[in-house]
């Protein structure tokens, strides 16, 4: 029985059994090269079959890579493949790109669970990229071999991602897989993502050890590989299969050289055999001394175009038409995305939540602006009120949004203000067109800071990973006015703090809502959050000088014991 399984699960051997295995590769299927006298579509049907053939080759080699890969991976328990359609506008996931352990899907505790989670492995709809769970990760991730952890309850609660057909992400979260990696690929001009699924309570210190990443990494790369190389051998395949055309239209021609011979009559005639041996040898030696005077012909036009003066606008013509080449097709995708995704729209809230939302956004506006009035009697701090419009609309008419949590708007509000200031230095030219640039000026027109300022904010904002979109007008404001100096970031911050403890006494006390999610973000639900992180560097830290001190007590009566 140890040797039928892995862990308990199905051996990667054994994953693709319940589908039927042609005999031979793909490139060699015999029914590929079957040729009859009867009309064209009994070719057809044998094309047919042949192509089906194939294409369950193909499935099972992908099942076995990426069953091979849930199977490694630590704490794996769903693997799925996705690709990016050549126009780009959606993201599919290929036949045998996908692998649900059965030692998860038969360990689940109700037999309504076991067919959920039989249907999430069996089917999965096509999706735009930035929509539902696989197009939110395909535009999280890159293809420079960095494996990105996700949170399902997370992605659920974030208003701001579009949900897909038949809500995949609710039911996942239903069998308990909370945790979710992402590794893109691109292999042979073809992109895609390859998604390793786990459940809520898997240890995030195992999952996210360097040796279980590399393994990711690594699987994705042999994924992406094994679904590319589909369309090559296709074309080995159609290459073998007219070779075997061309001779058998030899043999054809033979037969009708000679009609008194039979197929059967050649095959045990040892001469005949052999003056067919011999004749083919023959072909495959001109063929051979063909391609050697070809290829020396082609080096020597090659030399000729070198040695000529014209070589530079040769090579320049050519990499421009495969610039323009490129150019067209990324424009004829753009064109094929102006329709959009087909996307359902989100639902309206109830009344009641709007009522919520409008005595919370009330008091909490009021609140700001008599700060800002308040602090308006001395120069040094003054702030304007109208800058948290947009915060409150996200608190409390978008309570879940990671945008809105206590992190994302302190540390982007900063963050703003500090690229405002930074940008206010620069001298300003006064009043100008948009690319006009008078001599006269003696700086930067001031529509120059201001873009300059709202571009490096929301640039710095993603990379550092805070975004918060209503803090991106603080680095225009600071950057258009000397009014605002360093003294005013002491205000926004005790209006930040006054706004979040006020945002969370109101919002925590609806029976649907919460808030905050997080406070730093910097943790994972089985560790303790944040906190429960820090505490855990904390025991770590005091083992390890522990275990430094006895060693050292340990040395020093090693030495005494010595000496006496």
């Amino acid at each position: 029985m140890a040797d039928d399984t892995i862990n308990g699960a199905i051996r990667p051997q054994d994953a693709a059994n319940s589908r039927r295995r042609p005999s031979r590769s793909s490139c060699l299927d015999e029914s590929e090269y079957t040729f009859s006298d009867e009309p064209a579509a009994t070719n057809n049907v044998v094309q047919s079959v042949a192509s089906k053939n194939r294409a369950r080759a193909d499935e099972d080699l992908l099942t076995r890579v990426v069953a091979d890969s849930c199977t490694n991976a630590f704490g794996c328990v769903f693997v799925e493949a996705w690709v990016l359609s050549n126009d780009g506008t959606k993201l599919t996931r290929p036949s045998g790109g996908h692998w649900m352990s059965p030692s998860f899907s038969q360990s689940l505790p109700t037999e309504e669970l076991i067919q959920n989670a039989m249907q999430l492995d069996k089917e999965a709809r096509d999706c735009a990229p930035g929509a539902g769970l696989a197009g939110t990760l395909f535009n999280d991730c890159t293809t420079n071999g960095n494996v990105h952890w996700r949170q399902i309850k997370v992605l659920m609660d974030d208003p701001f991602v579009q949900r897909e057909y038949g809500n995949r992400m609710k039911k996942m979260y239903s069998l308990g897989i909370g945790l979710v990696a992402s590794v893109g690929f691109s292999s042979l001009d073809e992109r895609g993502i390859v998604l390793y699924y786990s459940r809520s309570t898997a240890s995030m210190e195992r999952l996210r050890a360097d040796s279980n990443e590399h393994f990711l990494v690594g699987a994705t790369n042999l994924i992406g590989a094994s679904f590319a190389i589909r369309k090559p051998r296709e074309e080995c395949a159609e290459l073998r299969k007219e070779m075997f055309r061309t001779a058998i239209r030899k043999v054809r021609m033979e037969l009708k050289k000679k009609k008194k011979m039979s197929l059967g009559s050649i095959v045990l005639d040892k001469d005949e055999m052999a003056k067919l041996v011999a004749e083919l040898n023959r072909e495959d030696a001109q063929n051979h001394d063909e391609e050697k005077s070809w290829a020396s012909q082609t080096l020597h036009t090659t030399m000729q175009i070198v040695k000529r003066p014209g070589k530079f606008v040769y090579k320049v013509g050519k990499k421009t038409y495969k610039l323009g080449k490129k150019v067209a097709m990324r424009l004829n995708s753009s064109r094929k995305k102006w329709g959009g995704a087909k996307m359902h729209g989100p639902p309206r809230q109830s009344v009641q939540d709007c009522v919520f939302v409008f005595v919370g956004v009330f008091l909490c506006m009021l609140t700001m602006l008599k700060i800002s009035t308040s602090l308006s009697t001395d120069s040094r701090f003054l702030i304007d009120g109208g800058w948290y419009s947009g915060t409150l609309c996200i608190i409390f008419a978008l309570t879940p949004a990671p945008v809105g949590q206590p992190r994302q708007i302190m540390c982007s509000h900063v963050w703003n203000m500090f690229v405002g200031l930074a940008i206010q230095q620069i001298p300003t030219g006064g009043y100008v067109d948009f690319m006009a640039w008078h001599d006269d000026a003696s700086g930067m027109p001031l529509i120059w800071k201001q873009a300059l300022a709202v571009s490096v904010g929301i640039a710095g904002q993603a990379y550092l990973g805070i975004l918060h979109p209503p803090a991106t007008g603080l680095s225009m404001a600071f950057a258009t006015s000397s009014t605002w100096k360093f003294t005013t970031i002491v205000a926004v911050f005790i209006a930040d703090v006054t706004l979040i403890f006020m945002s969370m006494l109101m919002i925590n006390l609806s029976e649907k809502r919460q808030y905050p999610l997080w406070w730093l973000g910097m943790g994972w639900e089985t560790e303790g959050g944040a906190l429960g992180r820090i505490k855990g560097y904390g025991k770590a830290f005091g083992k390890n000088v522990v275990d430094a001190v006895k060693v050292s007590e340990r040395r020093k009566g090693g030495g005494d014991e010595e000496a006496v």
